[in-house]
């Protein structure tokens, strides 16, 4: 079990800004909190959690499910995101490629190995039906070194949430060839095994906390206006997430939703 603060992580986007509302609010003020943001991702905070370095993380659902299969000591306690993550299928703004077809054999920027970025690029290749060979992927940490890899000429191909990535489009940096929804709920909450069983009361509140906060933003008059605002995108891309995401009640994750991930994964030799 740790002491001190419950450490909390999770992506810089407009997913975690309940996180931020929560956290920001006199709800969880009497508790000891750490948020820090985690730019590498889904496989940047596996990492941490198997290292004891985070408790509590809102995390991508595929990899999660994958690295649990696999023995990380964490809990998937409750689905965040209920919508699927949308993930443009992106390549740089002057790439001579214009259709998704032209992207078999494609050099691959992934931000981590085990990433959703990577997990994703499996599953847009299934259902193109085409097969990837590990050499094509370039590794580039996180968005900004997405964005480094394709203005040196490094990388073809990557993929990442759609909304995020609105203004490098609107500049002309990335141009998106279409869109790869995950075929499950984007976003779970996950929590290190003895975090769970030492602090059980703590971490219950911290997510009773959040996903209230989730709801509640879903329902605010000003709640695209605060997500442009925040996030650096255009009140239209906020409005279109918001027209496109749906945030879990509190409940516990349903089992078959592992097991369709682990399936996929399964068939893309991922497991």
């Amino acid at each position: 079990m740790t002491t001190g603060p419950l450490r909390l992580g999770g992506v810089p986007e407009h997913f975690n800004l309940p996180w931020r509302l929560a956290l920001e609010s006199d709800t969880l003020a009497d508790l000891d909190l750490a948020w820090t943001d985690q730019p590498g991702g889904t496989g940047q905070m596996l990492t941490r959690l198997a290292e004891a370095e985070l408790d509590i993380v809102s995390i991508l659902t595929e990899g999660t499910v994958r690295e649990i299969a696999k023995g990380l000591p964490a809990t998937i306690v409750q689905v965040y995101v209920e919508s699927p993550l949308q993930w443009g299928v992106f390549v740089p703004g002057p790439s001579a490629l214009t259709s998704e077809a032209e992207l078999d054999g494609a050099r691959i920027a992934i931000s981590r190995f085990g990433s959703g970025s990577h997990l994703m690029a499996y599953i847009h290749a299934e259902r193109m039906g085409w097969s990837i060979d590990p050499d094509q992927f370039v590794l580039v940490k996180n968005l900004d070194g997405a964005i480094a890899a394709f203005a040196a000429g490094e990388a073809d191909l990557f993929l990442w949430d759609r909304f995020m990535t609105s203004p490098l489009v609107a500049d002309g940096r990335f141009r998106q060839l279409g869109v790869q929804e995950t075929p499950w709920p984007s976003f779970v909450i996950a929590v290190r095994n003895d975090t769970l069983t030492g602090r059980t009361t703590e971490v219950g509140r911290v997510v009773d906390a959040v996903i209230a906060e989730a709801r509640a933003l879903m329902v605010r008059d000003d709640g695209p206006e605060l997500v442009a605002e925040r996030y650096g995108i255009s009140l239209d891309q906020a409005k279109g997430w918001f027209a496109s995401t749906t945030f879990a009640p509190r409940q516990a994750m349903e089992p078959d939703i592992a097991v369709e991930v682990l399936a996929t994964l399964e068939r893309s030799g991922l497991t």
